[in-house]
C-alpha cells in the first residue's frame, strides 16, 4: 500500500510539473508575440526621426535607443521560440551535412564577433551526422552567440570538432570570465542569469533552449569552465552510418 501511495504522489507531482511547464510556455508565447507589435512601432518611429537635419548628439542618442530596441526584439523572438519547444512532438532525424551547417554558422556570427574585436574561427568538417538540421542549428547558434556575448574585446571564440568512434563532439570555447562552480548546475534553467550576466542584456533563455532542444534530439550537452580563463560547451551528435 505504501508503494502505491508513493507512486500516486509521484504521478501527481509529474502532472503538476507538466501543467506548470505548459502554463509557462503559454505566458512566454503571449509575451513574445504581443510585445513585439508596440516594439516594432517604436523602432519605425525612431528610424523616421533619424535624419541628416538632426545634430550629431541627437543622432547618437537615437542610434543607441534603436540598438537597445533591436536587442529587445531579438530577446522577444527568443522568448517566443522557447515556448514552441515541445518534448512530445515527433522530430524527424535526418542526414545533416555538418560542414554546411558550420560554414553557415561562421557566416552568421563573423561580422558580429569582428565588431566586438573578437577573433572567431570555425573548424571545417566533411562529416555527416544524424540530427535535425533546424534544431541542431538552433543549438549551435545559441552556444556561439552566448560565447561571443560573454567574451571580452581582444579574445577568441572557437568552434572545434572532436571525432569519436560513432559520434562527433562539437566544442564551442571562449576566453571569457568563466562560470562560478556554484552556478554550473543551474545555467540551463529557464531565465537563469548568473554573475557574468550582470553587464549584458538578455532574458536567460539561450541555454534553456539549448538544453531542451538537445534533450529532444538526445544530443548530450556538457560544459567545462574555469573562472578567469573561459568556458567550453560541448554537444555530442551521432555520426551518419555509411
Amino acid at each position: 500500500m505504501t508503494y502505491s501511495t508513493d507512486r500516486m504522489t509521484a504521478t501527481e507531482a509529474l502532472a503538476q510539473a507538466e501543467a506548470a511547464r505548459l502554463s509557462l510556455a503559454r505566458i512566454m508565447a503571449v509575451a513574445g508575440h504581443d510585445l513585439k507589435q508596440p516594439l516594432q512601432i517604436a523602432v519605425m518611429s525612431i528610424e523616421r526621426a533619424m535624419s541628416d537635419t538632426l545634430g550629431q548628439v541627437a543622432q547618437r542618442r537615437l542610434s543607441m535607443a534603436l540598438d537597445a530596441l533591436c536587442r529587445l526584439d531579438t530577446e522577444l523572438s527568443e522568448l517566443a521560440r522557447s515556448s514552441q519547444i515541445d518534448r512530445s512532438s515527433d522530430q524527424s532525424i535526418e542526414k545533416v551535412a555538418l560542414g554546411t551547417l558550420l560554414s553557415d554558422l561562421e557566416d552568421d556570427w563573423f561580422e558580429y564577433a569582428s565588431s566586438r574585436d573578437i577573433a572567431f574561427y570555425v573548424e571545417p568538417s566533411a562529416l555527416d551526422v544524424r540530427s535535425n538540421q533546424a534544431m541542431l542549428r538552433t543549438i549551435l547558434r545559441n552556444l556561439v552567440g552566448n560565447a561571443i556575448k560573454f567574451s571580452p574585446s581582444g579574445s577568441c571564440v572557437g568552434v572545434n570538432c572532436r571525432i569519436g568512434v560513432n559520434e562527433v563532439t562539437i566544442e564551442i570555447s571562449d576566453e571569457g570570465c568563466g562560470i562560478p562552480e556554484l552556478e554550473l548546475s543551474r545555467i540551463f534553467e529557464v531565465f537563469a542569469r548568473g554573475e557574468r550576466s550582470h553587464h549584458t542584456c538578455g532574458l536567460g533563455l539561450g541555454l534553456y533552449i539549448v538544453r531542451e532542444t538537445a534533450d529532444i534530439l538526445k544530443h548530450p550537452v556538457t560544459v567545462r569552465s574555469i573562472q578567469g580563463e573561459g568556458s567550453t560547451f560541448s554537444v555530442t551528435i551521432p555520426l551518419m552510418e555509411n
